[in-house]
Parts: structure tokens; sequence; C-alpha cells
């Protein structure tokens, strides 16, 4: 820390609509608009299977995290909830797992970027190069590569990472206020987009099984498909990681979990019906290793000019941008706890005497974030970081087993109904799903990673204990304050109006699928 005399906390500065945006932000991003919506590809208007499959995976697990937030509104999320309940060996391991992932996200969601912002010059006139494929620094420096195509792939998703880094580097209130505008215009211009290709939007393209696309055959094709949509969901534990930075935590960070879920299904069924309906039949097989799918739809179905640029501009500067935030700020705290608890080196834990943010954990997350982007593969990337989610998960929904029998009077403000079913039940589906998912090539990397995560605990973490100073700051972020009165009343005003939106805009998008199938 910057000054060791004294215990330095973080600011508790979000409110419900900084817990949503930032929640669904993390969510709604590169996996929706890339390997998610290469599924369409695959499973036609079927994809609303996976997409519900995924919405009631992560019922359970929300308000578990829901439950898990409210009781123990700290930094680090998982990591602290495990380090208490299970083991410090285990937080740790989580701990390694999360930050590797959401590192990940955010690296895969700049590449994602690029291949959206080269279309979006392309649709306002400039002649930029472009293709489906995204490259690495290896492939520019053996040639394999024009260095033209290589520049637009990835010095733009570099330029936007440094600026999401910068941006987190300023504190947890910037990036509330950023995380709500970007939503906001993200969630406007997708109505201005819809409005614009209704028109042309094909009701048969929803349920017309063309060669090949349909549910996929064997148990592992249809997990992984399943998996990849999953990842569209996955992030709703982020506001947990900054339950330290959290306004009235014991309420917020619950009602926050429970609509945000909806919020994510409505935005994802939206999307994917728009992309059934608008891809041309003899097409639809082609999303399937499209870099932008519906970017690549929209040019089938001969969509060009206007329509197109407010597209790539909601994704661009919405979706893509509203998904940064969390995937800096969320591991960021992780990394900042960990150090503070002596398990990461000890320079990572400072806080900024102006901003309050975790600055040097920022700067490392900007700079691992670099690498992922300059390793040029999304698919691979996002499988490594569905898997190693995964494993935090199941880690996770051990942590609240273990917390409610080891702590059974631990203050609990809200509790998760059918908790001890919902845990064993989310466990069991998430192992089953790592098991069916196995991906031949991106294991080996959680391997490798999961394996360095052991031996640097065996090596620098298994004799330390945790500083006294890390367990008064933890002490002191524990110590939350009752809303009033009059703040409660408006807290609830605010809540029941964010809950009625969101279970209508789910009900919208369900309803948009019915009708297509009658």
């Amino acid at each position: 820390m910057d000054n060791n005399s004294k215990p330095q906390t973080l600011n508790r500065t979000l409110g419900l609509a900084e817990c949503i945006t930032l929640t669904a932000g993390a969510v709604i991003g590169v996996g929706l608009f890339t390997v998610g919506s290469q599924i369409v590809g695959l499973m036609g208007g079927t994809v609303i299977l996976a997409s519900v499959i995924s919405f009631l995976l992560i019922l359970f697990p929300c308000a578990m995290y829901g439950e898990l937030g409210a009781a123990l509104p700290l930094a680090g999320g998982t990591y602290s909830f495990a380090k208490r309940s299970i083991n410090y060996p285990v937080a740790v391991f989580e701990s390694w797992n999360y930050t590797l992932a959401q590192i990940g996200i955010g690296a895969s969601e700049a590449m994602a970027f690029s291949n959206y912002f080269v279309r979006l010059l392309n649709a306002l006139g400039l002649n930029v190069p472009v293709d489906d494929n995204n490259y690495s620094l290896i492939d520019f420096f053996s040639g394999h590569v024009d260095a033209s195509l290589f520049l637009w792939k990835a010095i733009p998703a570099i330029v936007l990472f440094v600026i999401f880094t910068a941006i987190s580097y300023r504190g947890i209130e910037m990036n509330g206020k950023t995380q709500n505008f970007f939503m906001f215009f993200f969630w406007a211009c997708s109505l201005v987009w819809f409005a614009t290709v209704i028109a042309k939007a094909d009701f048969s393209g929803i349920t017309e099984m063309v060669a090949g696309v349909g549910i996929p055959a064997g148990v592992n094709a249809f997990a992984q498909a399943v998996l990849l949509v999953l990842w569209c969901f996955f992030g709703f534990e982020t506001i947990v990681g900054m339950g330290s930075e959290v306004k009235f935590p014991q309420i917020t960070i619950p009602r926050a979990l429970l609509i945000s879920p909806f919020c994510v299904l409505a935005v994802n069924l939206l999307f994917q019906w728009f992309l059934c309906a608008l891809t041309p039949a003899e097409h639809v097989p082609d999303l399937f290793t499209a870099a932008a799918p519906y970017a690549s739809a929209m040019q089938y179905a001969g969509i060009v000019g206007l329509p197109l640029v407010i597209l790539c501009l909601g994704i661009t500067l919405g979706g893509d941008f509203s998904t940064m935030n969390p995937c800096i700020a969320g591991p960021a705290r992780y990394i900042y706890i960990m150090s503070q608890d002596g398990n990461f080196p000890k320079y990572f834990g400072g806080v900024h005497s102006k901003f309050n943010s975790p600055h040097r954990a920022v700067m490392l997350c900007g700079v691992l974030g670099v690498f992922f982007i300059l390793s040029g593969s999304i698919k691979i990337v996002a499988m490594m970081c569905a898997y190693s989610q995964i494993q935090c998960y199941i880690i996770g929904f051990w942590s609240f087993l273990a917390l409610r029998k080891k702590e059974p009077n631990l203050a609990r403000p809200w509790k998760c109904p059918a908790g001890t079913f919902g845990a064993w039940f989310s466990i069991v589906c998430f192992a089953i799903l790592l098991i069916l998912a196995y991906d031949p090539v991106a294991v080996w990397y959680n391997v490798a990673w999961d394996l360095l995560a052991i031996i640097y605990y065996v090596i620098f973490v298994r004799k330390r204990p945790i500083p006294q100073l890390a367990i008064d700051i933890e002490e002191l972020a524990l110590a939350t304050q009752d809303p009033t009165a009059e703040e409660k009343t408006v807290l609830d005003k605010q809540y029941k109006r964010w809950r009625i939106g969101a279970y209508c805009f789910a009900a919208v998008a369900i309803l948009l699928f019915v009708i297509s199938w009658l």
C-alpha cells in the first residue's frame, strides 16, 4: 500500500443503476456479437433453446451470489468467500482463474471491437482492409499476414484496451458514470437499429431448417454449443467482486443480481431473433465462421448504409465499450485484494491517493490484456475463459454451501430461496457442462495456468499468514450502514421500475420467437 500506517479502503459509490449496468455490461458483449452469435450458424432458430437453458442455469447462481454479496460485501468476490468458507489455497486458485478469465474476456471484446470497427469504417465509405480472421503477433513476424491487415486488427483493439485501463485507473466513480452512458447508448442504438431493419425481417428464417443447421447431433457438440451461448451469460458475478464499492450492498447487490439475468436474456434473444430473421437461409451456415456475424448477415441480406452504421456504432461504442469497463475493473479488485493478503506482490495492493482506485492492479490488467490481444484468437480465448470461469463458479457454489454450514448465524440480509438445492444442482450442472464441453486445444492452456497457480502457491504463499492490516481493511469493509427510511423508499421505487422494465423486456423477446414459430 502507499501508506502502511493505517488501513486505506475503497469508496462506496455504486448504486443500483451502476450495479445493473456493470453486471449487464460485463455479460453483454463479445460473447453475443462473436462466438455466441456464430452458434446461430450451427443451430438456426433453435438457438433459443441454448439461450433459455443458459438463462435457467444462471438463475440459482445469481441468487446465491446475491446472498453472498449482501452478507460479505468485499472486494474480490468469490476469492473472499472461498477464503472465509473453504480455505486459503482454494481461494488463491479461484482468484488466479477468475483474473485470467476476466482479462481474457476484455481482450476478446477488444478484438471483437476491431472486427466491427473496420466494418463501420467501410460502411462510412472508407476503404480499409477487412477479412474474417484474427491474427497473432507470430503471424505478423512470420510473414503469414499482410502488415496492414494485422495493424487494422491489433491497433484498434490495443488502443481501446489502453483507454479503458485509463478509465479504471481514475476510480470506480468514473467506471460507473461511463458504464451508464455506454449501456444506455447501446440500448438506444439497438432500438433504432431494430426499427430500421424490422421491415426486412423474414419470420420464416426463424423456423426454416437449412442443411446442417438445427440442434447439433451428439452430446458433446450440443454441450459446446450451449457453453458458447452460456458464455454470453457469464459475468453476472462481476458486481460482487466490487462489493466494497457498492452503496447499501446488503440491498443493492441481490437486487442487481435478480434483475440482470432478465436484461441479458432479453438482449440475447432480441439480437438472435434479428440475426435469424435477417440472414438469407443459404447464408445461415456461413455465420458459424464469420468474425462479425451481425455485420456479415446484413451484407448477405443486402442491407448497407445507415442501418449498418447504426449497428456497428451500437456494438462498438455501446456493447463492446460497456464490457471493457468491468473486465478491467473487476479483475483489478481481485489482484488488489490478493496483494493485500500477501499472495501476490505487495506492490499491486496500492490505492491511489486521489482516485481511490487500485491503480497498479489496473495497470497490470492493461498489460496482460494487450498480451491476450496479440494472441489473435477469439475462439480459443473464449473457450479458455469459459473453462476457467466455470471452475470459479463451482468454487463459488461450494463456498455458498460451506458458509451456510460454517457460519449459520452470519447476518444474511437476503437469502437465496432453496439455496442448498440450488447450490448442489448448479455444481452438478456446471461440472457436467465442463466435462462435455471439453475443447482439446483450449484445455491445455487452462491446465498450464492451473499448474502455474498451484506451483506459485506452494513456493511463494503457503507459509505466509495474511497480514493484520489486510484483516483490518476487511473488517472496515464489512461495517456497512443501513439506509434511512427516506433512502429505503427511494431505493424500493427504483428497484420496482427496473424490475418491471426487465421483466417486460424479456417477455417481449420471448414473444417474438413464439410469434415466429406460430
